[in-house]
């Protein structure tokens, strides 16, 4: 695929977070959960989501990004802090912000979508419900290609490979399927970061060959993560941000190889501890979601 051919599209510049004070571990939602169920630290947790909300604070005080903001989390949401997965922001072809909610496969995570609803009608996006009846967990499963309107979209565990069939026909883009076969990356969003219209970062391991294939074709450089660093370190979960100024990235420390490919390719990095929430299967990329 020439991604010169398909249209280009603003990246969001505001960043969203949802606050961890109800942030808990009590089933296994996935294998990362699993023996870990009542054994976060509050107090750490509530430490490590400030000091990534404090280096979003200051990229916009830089002038970098154009605002941040947070919402509460509930009482009855103990995984709402993971704020990428309830929705997905997008603009149309006039260029209108509009939102198409999440249909999430666990009940506890249901009743987290009507509050980000509501923090869309208050900046009057246009809201859209999922289409069809199947799964979708927004930017958990949704990645577009910096810059462009194109959508890479995950399935096999928590989105349906009909449902991204139905959101691309219902926002007239295209959307590439990649099924996901390694529990360990149950969402796109732990093994997969298109940095640049040419250049991608993935955990192998992720993808099956039709994928891996896809992939290959779309990026001039495909840059394969060690198992070590996307499995454990949670190093593809990463968040990079094209600024207004200039690139960085959020990622968990002590993930050398991946680290030192971002300062290679010119972002600056941030490296953060983010181990009470790896304990619930995510990190910082999980912790955010960008908007317009």
């Amino acid at each position: 695929m020439d991604l010169q051919l398909i249209p280009n599209r603003p990246e969001p510049l505001y960043v969203l977070l949802c606050s961890p004070e109800h942030f808990k571990i009590v089933d296994v939602k996935n294998v990362h959960m699993q023996g870990n169920s009542g054994k976060e630290d509050h107090q750490k947790a509530l430490e490590q989501w400030q000091a990534i909300y404090n280096i979003y604070l200051s990229e916009h005080k830089s002038g970098n990004i154009l605002g941040t903001k947070f919402i509460i989390g509930a009482s009855n949401c103990e995984d709402m802090v993971f704020c990428a997965n309830q929705s997905f922001p997008w603009i149309d072809v006039n260029g209108k912000p509009m939102v198409i909610m999440s249909r999430m496969r666990y009940p506890s995570r249901q009743n987290e979508v009507p509050f980000f609803e509501s923090f869309y009608q208050s900046l009057h996006y246009t809201v859209f419900p999922p289409p069809g009846d199947g799964l979708l967990e927004g930017m958990g499963d949704l990645i577009p290609v910096p810059g462009k309107m194109l959508i890479f979209g995950g399935y096999g565990h928590r989105t349906d490979l009909t449902t991204l069939d139905q959101l691309s026909k219902m926002l007239s883009c295209t959307i590439l399927p990649l099924e996901l076969v390694n529990d360990a990356f149950y969402h796109l969003d732990t093994c997969f970061i298109p940095l640049d219209t040419q250049t991608a970062l993935i955990a192998r391991e992720a993808f099956n060959q039709s994928g891996y294939d896809q992939i290959k074709a779309t990026f001039a450089e495909v840059i394969e993560i060690p198992l070590n660093e996307s499995a454990k370190g949670f190093a593809l979960n990463a968040h990079v941000v094209h600024g207004q100024r200039y690139p960085f990235a959020v990622i968990q420390k002590d993930n050398p190889f991946t680290t030192s490919v971002l300062k290679e390719k010119g972002y600056k990095v941030y490296e953060v501890d983010t181990s009470e929430y790896m304990k619930s299967g995510g990190s910082v990329f999980c912790m955010k979601m960008m908007h317009y």
